[in-house]
């Protein structure tokens, strides 16, 4: 890793701060050549409503070139999520949302009492895959290390950390270029948040698999090529045993939690946030609806749902894809 300690304005390419106040977080360019840079953001957080981190990410995003960008690519995702064919509705309205610029906040460890109340995600450009961005593989694989199996990046990327006890406190704090590390504590207490979360019982889904496929019993069954996606409203990826869905939901702020609802289906999907229904499908295959849930931190609303039949690959996150 190359590596830089720099301070900037409110999290902006470059600049220096005459206050030493705020908090550090980490910039990952995409380029291996690019030293990756420790920035301080020159106002405390203590609110995620009124957070105006994310617009300034967000800034550093749309400076990012659109010129690559594959509109067929785009309208593929929007279709996955709307069902029409949107090349049939060309206009000055869809060419603006196709290139609206945003933040993809994908949330890496949640905050817990077993991490302290602490959470840290990345934060990417969301239209990496249509703009063919660089692989950011040094970011890919910090977060594969954390336990996201197959997880990837592109383009140049942010992390960070918050603290939040799900009650009444939330405030971002430090991230630094220490913390990239995957000898890091908080690596290890990523990996063990999502090993909890994915293998709640291992010895009666070894006992389950072994009666199938005694061969799969392997943790390491699903391989990193494993089907996942991503549309303009949200990214899904799975592992053996559960499937990941993390809604891009803008505004989304931690005290809408009792703005949101989540139902769960034998094989059934319905979200809605302030009343706009985000997705109301059948999914590919049948879940266990009692052991689904649902979590609402750093503006991210993140889904996850364990399959019925483990090892089961889905190709597509819905059965009408």
């Amino acid at each position: 890793f190359f590596v830089q300690t720099l301070v900037c304005i409110c999290g902006t390419r470059a600049g220096l701060c005459s206050v030493a106040m705020g908090f550090k977080y980490v910039l990952i360019p995409a380029s291996p050549n690019e030293e990756m840079k420790e920035l301080i953001f020159e106002e405390d957080i203590v609110n995620l409503e009124k957070d105006s981190f994310r617009p300034s990410i967000e800034k550093y995003f749309s400076g990012v070139s659109h010129e690559g960008l594959d509109r067929n690519v785009l309208l593929q995702q929007l279709q996955q999520r709307t069902g029409m064919d949107l090349k049939a509705h060309e206009g000055a309205q869809l060419d603006a949302l196709l290139s609206a610029t945003s933040v993809e906040i994908y949330p890496v460890m949640m905050p817990t009492k077993d991490t302290g109340f602490h959470g840290v995600s990345v934060y990417c450009d969301d239209k990496g895959i249509a703009k063919n961005l660089e692989e950011n593989a040094r970011m890919s694989g910090l977060i594969r290390a954390c336990g996201h199996v197959g997880q990837t990046f592109r383009g140049d990327c942010f992390i960070g950390r918050v603290y939040d006890d799900t009650e009444d406190e939330w405030r971002r704090v430090d991230f630094t270029l220490q913390d990239v590390n995957a000898e890091a504590a908080w690596v290890a207490a990523s990996k063990k948040q999502r090993e909890k979360r994915s293998s709640s019982d291992m010895s009666s889904l070894a006992n389950m698999a072994g009666l199938k496929n005694p061969a799969h019993i392997n943790p390491g069954t699903m391989d990193d090529s494993a089907p996942q996606g991503e549309t303009e409203q949200y990214r899904w990826r799975q592992e053996k045993d559960e499937v990941e869905i993390t809604f891009k939901k803008d505004g989304l702020q931690k005290g809408d939690k009792s703005q949101v609802k989540v139902t769960f289906g034998k094989q059934k999907l319905r979200v809605v946030v302030k009343g706009e229904v985000l997705i109301d499908a059948e999914l590919f295959a049948a879940t266990e609806p009692d052991d689904a849930t649902w979590s609402l931190s750093d503006g991210a609303l993140q889904v996850t749902v364990f399959k019925a039949t483990q090892e089961e690959v889905w190709p597509t996150l819905l059965k009408k894809d």
